[in-house]
């Protein structure tokens, strides 16, 4: 395990939270070279039974070093396979044993099985990462296992924000080794001004790529506007663009915009799993070529071409995704997730990850990177949200010391 993935704020919150109940986990999640060491500690306080890896996210490498570790890990052939079968595997290693177990996940893969989950009282519940995964619990109805989300937290936010940089980063590589081109002055669209879709514009527009956006949400798309991009139709989006960016987390291209699509354009995922782009129409419609494993090339009927990257997933996890630090901040919420889970203080149903465990993770995460905010105990950041009143009342008494002298 490299020492450049110590995860140090995870690290100090693991000391602080044993695990009294003794569960062990299962995680459904991306296995990557940064995602070993996450792996490895959270193993050491919830032991991990078995590791469900994403397909489009799975390193061999790091399946072997696992494996090598005593970790089981399951690699599903496909995103269909991972849907049908998490559940199964979970549901068989509750029949053959009743340690509480819980479950992190990455995408909403057992929105579907709660229920058949629930029946086994020993299953503690479970903790969703993405937004993805978050509507997939929505959609699926009341669930009878606690759901904790942290899909919509400020500290998740953090994290979208430097997404955009690193798919535009990973799309900039392709762009250099496949298409001997660079970004810098090519029209870009954008789909989606979300969080990601944000950071992905201002990424473009930092290459010095000319970019327009479009939101289903007008107004999304006037804060594109007062932000400084060009906004449009989403079909002047596909016929202008030699790069069409999908930030959606749903599909932004379907079967009716395929003809709009600009002659040799270039499309890219910056969302979760391969949901961006309806590719079993884009098979129906175009003829496929898989120039290799980064490019496929669609042709039309009418001779017209498009490029897809990274086979319609997201584009990003090609380079790792997110690194560092912010990578350890993501992993420490997922931590106090999973301990709230195990301490049964989570109901049935689905919710949202709360405020106790954003403010511990950020001031644990400034104590070990900011170190300087440890030596002023009583600023602020440092006790928020009880410093907040503190600093109300101190600021009233102020103003009403100064109105009996004057």
């Amino acid at each position: 395990m490299s020492n450049k993935h110590i995860l140090h704020v995870l690290k100090k919150l693991i000391k602080k939270y044993p695990n009294s109940q003794k569960c062990h986990s299962v995680l459904i999640t991306h296995v990557l070279p940064t995602a070993e060491s996450y792996i490895h500690l959270v193993h050491e306080v919830f032991p991990v039974t078995l590791v469900i890896a994403i397909p489009y996210s799975a390193d061999l490498l790091t399946i072997k070093a696992l494996r090598e570790k005593g970790i089981p890990v399951y690699l599903p052939e496909g995103i269909d396979e991972a849907f049908l079968y998490s559940g199964k595997k979970i549901q068989e290693i509750l029949e053959k044993d009743e340690t509480p177990l819980l479950v992190q996940e990455v995408g909403g893969y057992l929105a579907g099985c709660c229920d058949n989950l629930s029946k086994f009282p020993h299953f503690l519940g479970i903790v969703e990462d993405t937004n993805n995964g978050h509507w997939r619990y929505q959609m699926a109805g009341v669930h009878s296992t606690p759901v904790l989300s942290m899909a919509q937290s400020p500290i998740k936010d953090i994290e979208d924000t430097v997404i955009g940089d690193s798919v535009v980063y990973s799309t900039e590589r392709i762009f250099r080794e496949e298409f001997n081109g660079i970004l810098q002055g090519i029209s870009c669209g954008v789909i989606g001004y979300g969080k990601i879709g944000t950071s992905t514009s201002i990424a473009l527009k930092g290459r010095e790529s000319t970019v327009m956006v479009y939101d289903i949400d007008p107004a999304r798309c006037i804060r594109a506007r007062l932000e400084g991009h060009r906004i449009g139709p989403l079909k002047t989006i596909l016929s202008t663009s030699d790069l069409i960016v999908g930030c959606t987390g749903k599909t932004s291209v379907r079967k009716e915009d395929i003809p709009y699509i600009r002659d040799n354009a270039v499309l890219v995922s910056a969302s979760a799993k391969n949901e961006e782009f309806d590719l079993v129409a884009f098979a129906n419609e175009c003829t496929c070529e898989k120039i290799n494993a980064v490019v496929w090339r669609y042709t039309q009927k009418n001779g017209h071409c498009f490029y897809l990257l990274h086979q319609g997933t997201p584009v990003n996890f090609r380079d790792r995704s997110i690194l560092g630090y912010i990578l350890d901040m993501i992993y420490a919420e997922l931590f106090l997730c999973m301990h709230l889970i195990a301490q049964g203080k989570i109901e049935s149903g689905l919710h949202h990850s709360p405020l106790s465990i954003h403010t511990e993770v950020a001031q644990t995460w400034l104590d070990v990177y900011e170190p300087s905010f440890a030596c002023t105990q009583e600023d602020k950041i440092w006790t928020y949200p009880d410093s907040l009143h503190t600093a109300v009342t101190r600021t009233f008494l102020l103003q009403t010391t100064q109105e009996l002298v004057c």
